[in-house]
């Protein structure tokens, strides 16, 4: 057979295993994709009217500077989604290429290497590329909605997004594959650590370019924002595949068509160039660097030798035995595997820019400052969302097929989970307060609005750890082939769309007892009332429902599940 063949062999097999799982829909999995539509559509509809929104006021804004800051803002969007699917394929390539169950039976059939990369290649691209794509999708068909575009622009917009994700998913899978390849394998940890604190700093350094902080100086004058709105092409260079798609989708949109044909152009030419050298490098290095990844995975680790009298960090918890065994098993693991704590540097970026960037804000406007103290709440929120849909909800489907040994312990599944809520609910605690006491604290609220911030962001904690225990034990993937397509699952998604709304609600009941209190303090008027207990109160039983709910359904789906 052909490498060809085997592609085809390798594809159907996939196609058929899509195939059972949606046309043999059992009323579980109805239920299931009914809620994620459900769920989903309101997501993305909002985050289009917001995206509507936004565009139009830019539009209305004087002097040309509307159009010149739509067109930056998309060139900001695809430069990040550039940069989101480049570290997502670094990430989920180690796991495809190197950590997926599927890897031994695949390499002992008589098969062309060729094929396997092929078909993990695309894998791979896909898990980076769909979600990254849905929930920036609402932008692209606002703004087409926005000016009344022809179907033409849909069609050059899909036609240049497939070659623009190309490339950094090329981009990623080679830098791993040459990683593992040229460096020792127990060195990619360190590795990349490096290029995620590379990440940080060109976030950082890009938003400090911009400096939008100048134009709360109520003293500015249209030179100033001319210069600022020039300024905004400070990244647009032109060998930047985000610029050729932003140029190219601006110049078929004023009729430029042959223009934006060109810079299609440019993007697959650039795409098919790297796909031909990702083949002749991949076929060369590949098998080598999966055989040194299973030499180094099977040797001998000379573990240091400890003192007998020396105690583990866990021995000194006040925990039962079955939880610090847990504990430490969890711990043990979550370190073992780059891809997971990896990512955690990503999050230590955006964290880093968030803080980063209230420094520059203008504490003397009384107003941003409020502003910004009452929607910190809702930002941690989201991050949270973020880091408990890739951890805690994982945490349970990451067990594996070795799950078995968990539920023939002596450890009833309620314990089980009370032990993945206690690991990971005191460092996303600390780490969300860190964010909302220190945000606050450079913004100089009161203490009412800090005491709010703090009891809110503690609620907002045990409801997200809550609801992703529990979801992930309702929809568990123990026969995943990697860690990371866990968090993208259909379980994932609900998860996602769950919190998100959760958080939205949780911000919006906030928002009243807020005003009220900030009417009081510089309007110096009382309109409070049975309305600021009652928001409080709706808080406390939404989180309350989202934690105990999912954790009881949950705790009830493992106990009856068939290994």
């Amino acid at each position: 057979m052909t490498t060809f063949s085997h592609i085809q062999s390798l594809f159907e097999v996939r196609r058929k295993s899509a195939s059972n799982y949606f046309l043999r829909p059992n009323l579980d999995k109805i239920l299931r994709w009914v809620l994620i539509l459900f769920l989903g559509g309101l997501f993305l509809f909002g985050d289009y009217v917001f995206f509507f929104r936004v565009i139009r006021y830019l539009d209305e804004l004087p002097l040309q500077v509307g159009e010149e800051l739509i067109v930056q803002m998309l060139n900001v969007v695809f430069l990040t989604i550039f940069i989101m699917v480049l570290f997502s394929s670094l990430i989920s390539s180690l796991s495809i290429f190197y950590m997926s169950s599927d890897l031994d039976f695949l390499h002992s059939l008589p098969m062309h290497e060729q094929a396997i990369i092929t078909v993990k290649f695309w894998q791979n691209c896909v898990q980076s590329c769909w979600m990254v794509f849905l929930f920036s999708l609402p932008m692209f068909i606002a703004y087409g909605i926005y000016f009344d575009v022809t179907f033409s622009y849909y069609l050059y917009l899909i036609t240049s997004l497939l070659p623009f994700v190309l490339i950094p998913c090329v981009l990623g899978s080679l830098g791993i594959m040459a990683l593992m390849r040229y460096f020792p394998t127990k060195k990619a940890h360190q590795i990349l650590s490096i290029l995620s604190l590379l990440f940080l700093i060109g976030i950082v350094v890009y938003l400090r370019f911009l400096s939008p902080e100048k134009f709360f100086d109520k003293q500015v004058s249209d030179e100033m924002i001319m210069a600022f709105v020039d300024s905004l092409k400070v990244p647009d260079y032109e060998f930047l595949p985000s610029s050729w798609i932003t140029i190219g989708l601006n110049q078929w949109i004023e009729g430029h068509w042959k223009k934006g044909l060109i810079q299609e152009a440019w993007l697959w030419t650039a795409s098919l160039s790297l796909l031909g050298i990702f083949a002749f490098i991949s076929n060369r290095i590949y098998y080598l660097s999966w055989c040194h990844y299973q030499e180094i995975k099977t040797a001998p680790v000379n573990k240091p030798t400890i003192s007998k009298n020396r105690r583990s960090w866990q021995s000194r918890l006040p925990l039962s035995p079955a939880f610090r065994a847990l504990l430490t098993k969890d711990v043990k693991i979550f370190f073992r595997d780059p891809s997971q704590w990896s990512q955690l540097f990503i999050l230590f970026a955006l964290v880093v820019v968030y803080i980063f960037n209230i420094l520059n804000l203008p504490l003397k406007n009384l107003v941003l400052k409020n502003v910004v103290s009452v929607l910190n709440i809702g930002l941690v929120g989201f991050v949270l969302a973020a880091l408990i849909s890739r951890f805690v909800f994982a945490s349970t489907s990451a067990e594996g097929k070795k799950f078995w040994a968990v539920y023939s312990s002596p450890m009833d599944m309620k314990k089980f989970l009370i032990g993945k809520f206690l690991l990971y609910f005191p460092p996303l605690l600390f780490l969300s307060e860190l964010l909302v006491v220190v945000s606050n604290w450079i913004l100089q609220v009161d203490p009412y609005v800090m005491t709010v911030s703090v009891i809110g962001i503690f609620l907002i904690t045990t409801g997200l750890v809550g609801l992703g225990t529990g979801l992930g034990a309702m929809y568990p993937m123990f026969d995943h082939e990697n860690v990371p397509e866990i968090s993208t699952s259909t379980g994932g998604i609900i998860f996602m769309i769950q919190s998100l709304i959760y958080v939205g609600s949780v911000l919006v009941l906030t928002a009243y007892p807020m005003h009220v209190h900030f009417t009081q303090r510089f309007l110096l008027k009382n309109i409070g009332g049975f309305g600021v207990p009652v928001s409080y109160g709706l808080i406390i039983l939404l989180t309350v429902f989202v934690t105990v709910v999912p954790f009881r359904r949950g705790v009830r789906k493992l106990q009856t599940m068939d290994l």
